[in-house]
């Protein structure tokens, strides 16, 4: 998954220019003035940096003042072509490796799992994350072995995770938690959404669950599970649950350990790409159990929703109402 680092070559049209010596001496000095990458980056701050700068040279490039320059010089004899457009040319070198230098390509890597889907990732430290659908994991580029920037990454939606001993700690933020581990198979639910916030059920292991930017928390092990509900300081109390329901995704079977339907609509909604419209009257709040080990269509989870809720539903263009 992870990328090469590969910076560019020095421009070989501007190798013909008088001054290019020079050039590409600096192009060198650059190059090796890049940094290793051990200091710590924000990385959404270099994704943007890298977005304008990038912007910026497609500008300059396609400039009609300069667009007119390049047609009007053609090829031959280098000492005949304009200063100016020796200049635009170093100018152009200068700031591409800059751009790698200063900035640095786009600092990490984005994965969705889109509906339906369910999408494996193989981290550089040798962690493996599997993403349900409706998911997106982001995670750090160019990072090597299992330094601290290889063992951290951002969540939102599910995914289970099985994660590789290593020397620094493996941590997953969400949209409102830190989860932190050495070595274990743990599932993270993070969802934005009424009764959403982040959940933690382990399956091997041991992980520490806490708000963002807390040290303190809740640890979890092997066979317990824990959720840090969306504007709560602290975690609920880790307690015994069934594995099972929890990871019946994994094998594209759907369960909701109580849930609100508003919450378990969300779901299906991701996982079916399907349009679900509520009436007034339904309440979402009310929280509900499925289970099902194998996969279903939506019409029949929808119709044992419905018979569990004393609810109808529906067909609508482009997919189901539910009402009372």
């Amino acid at each position: 998954m992870a990328e090469q680092d590969k910076r560019p070559p020095f421009p070989a049209q501007i190798g013909s220019e008088p001054d290019s010596g020079s050039l590409e001496e600096v192009w060198g000095l650059l190059d090796a003035a890049a940094p290793g990458g051990s200091t710590e980056v924000d990385s959404t701050e270099l994704d943007e940096a890298w977005a304008r700068l990038a912007g910026e040279i497609h500008d300059l490039e396609t400039r009609p003042s300069n667009r007119r320059l390049a047609e009007a010089t053609g090829p031959g004899d280098p000492s005949s072509r304009p200063r100016s457009r020796i200049r635009l040319a170093w100018w152009m070198a200068v700031a591409a490796a800059a751009a790698f230098v200063l900035v640095g390509p786009p600092a990490t890597i984005m994965v969705e799992a889109g509906p339906g889907e369910i999408v494996s990732v193989a981290l550089a430290d040798g962690s493996s994350v599997e993403l349900n659908s409706g998911s997106t994991l982001r995670y750090a580029r160019w990072a090597r072995g299992d330094s601290p920037r290889a063992r951290s990454v951002r969540l939102d939606g599910e995914a289970f995770f099985e994660v590789v001993p290593g020397r620094s700690r493996f941590q997953v933020r969400t949209l409102n938690a830190d989860v932190t581990v050495l070595g274990t198979r743990f599932n993270v639910r993070a969802r934005d959404e009424p009764g959403g916030g982040t959940e933690v059920a382990v399956a091997s292991g041991r992980v520490r669950l806490a708000a963002t930017g807390v040290d303190a928390g809740v640890e979890v092990v092997g066979g317990r599970s824990s959720m840090l509900p969306l504007g709560s300081a602290e975690p609920s109390p880790a307690s015994d649950m069934a594995l099972d329901p929890i990871l019946s995704w994994r094998t594209r079977g759907f369960a909701a350990v109580d849930r609100p339907i508003g919450s378990i609509l969300a779901e299906l909604e991701r996982r079916f790409d399907t349009r679900l419209e509520v009436a007034s009257g339904v309440a979402l709040e009310e929280r509900l159990t499925i289970h099902y080990h194998e996969s279903r269509d939506l019409e029949s989870i929808l119709s044992d929703i419905a018979t569990a809720r004393g609810l109808g539903y529906r067909a609508i263009s482009g997919g189901y109402e539910i009402h009372p």
